[in-house]
């Protein structure tokens, strides 16, 4: 498995990066906080965000499963937001991730040709053209290994497959289907047959009867649409070979390797919820948290981490923008044969893209 980092679309991360300062550094983990509460306190909330405990404790995690070393092999970079098309990056900020690319190259050799990846959300019509500035530059670009991009949005990828042919489409995590419920993953599954299913049963019949149901329901959610010869004949026309999924922990089954088809795991935060209403800007602007707007947004998420107070112990709830994540940590859940093949990825997010 490799390991890619992604970043959001505020350039700020990748210099950051390039630094070496967006990656704790272990026994420095005290001096890269005190350096984010100095430089960052749009990233505060009323208290230090759980992003900064998520991103220490994730790292570890990372280097428990894969190695001490792993770090020292990153294979590329993801760039850009999925889940806001007013977070889509414009043409000058991919010209200066390109550039922020080529220095992170510089200061931390490659051990392989790295990867750019283009990662873009769902768009209107407005927003389409800004978009396709982006696609245009990056599609006329010399560069080793061919440009990524994902896609969450089908009118996204019709285009790059008819103009921008140079780009390989991934299918983005946001129109490549699972079911992401949070309370099954921490409360498990429980089920009640009723009505004729149970009409004159004995009570072992019943609990038979739901035992079965339980374990049906689970294999549902141990599923994703990767894994139907429809979904993949569909891939196949597209030109995609990459799908991506949010890491899920107690989803072992989800995590198995396709033949053909290379999976992208995003990890910590998985993507719970997302829309075009946004309570984030609603901050400052009430209307937008009603009703969808078409002007270009100011970026509040930049300045609010909203986090959820939950009673479960073990995981954060954050909404930034539009959408809600939960944090995902124990990568136990991963099978040895996913890590071992090389065609599947780790999508390391330091800090939830925006």
């Amino acid at each position: 498995m490799q390991l890619y980092i992604h970043l959001g679309t505020n350039i700020e991360y990748f210099k950051l990066l390039n630094e070496g300062y967006l990656l704790s550094m272990g026994k420095g983990d005290r001096e890269l906080a005190n350096f984010f509460v100095q430089n960052f306190p749009g990233e505060l909330a009323e208290n230090i965000s759980p992003q900064y405990e998520v991103n220490f404790m994730s790292i570890r995690e990372i280097k428990r499963k894969l190695g001490q070393k792993v770090f020292d092999k990153i294979d590329g970079i993801y760039y850009g937001s999925d889940n806001c098309e007013y977070l889509s990056a414009y043409k000058k900020d991919i010209i200066e991730a390109i550039n922020q690319f080529k220095i992170f190259n510089k200061n931390f050799p490659p051990h392989c040709v790295r990867t750019f990846t283009f990662v873009t959300p769902y768009v209107g019509d407005k927003m389409m053209g800004f978009l396709e500035e982006s696609l245009e530059y990056l599609n006329s670009l010399n560069i080793k290994n061919p440009i990524e991009v994902v896609v969450n949005d089908f009118g996204v990828l019709r285009v790059i497959n008819k103009k921008y042919t140079n780009l390989k489409p991934v299918f983005g995590r946001l129109i490549h289907k699972i079911l992401k419920t949070p309370l099954i993953d921490t409360y498990g599954y429980e089920a009640h047959p009723a009505g004729d299913l149970i009409k004159n049963k004995p009570e072992q019949e019943k609990l038979r009867l739901r035992d079965e149901i339980v374990k049906w329901q689970i294999k549902f959610y141990n599923s994703s649409e990767v894994s139907l010869d429809l979904f993949q004949d569909f891939l196949k026309k597209f030109s995609v070979e990459r799908v991506a999924l949010d890491y899920m922990e107690k989803r072992e089954d989800l995590f198995s390797s396709q033949k053909d088809i290379g999976i992208d795991l995003y990890y910590p935060w998985a993507l719970i919820f997302t829309g075009r209403l946004c309570d984030t800007s609603g901050i400052e602007n009430p209307t937008r948290a009603m009703y969808a707007t078409d002007d270009i947004c100011p970026r509040t998420c930049s300045k609010y981490d909203i986090s959820y107070k939950v009673k479960t112990i073990g995981y954060n709830m954050i909404q930034r923008g539009n959408s809600g994540y939960r944090s995902e940590l124990n990568l136990d859940f991963l099978k040895e044969d996913f890590v071992k093949n090389q065609n599947n990825r780790l999508v390391f997010a330091p800090f939830i893209s925006v």
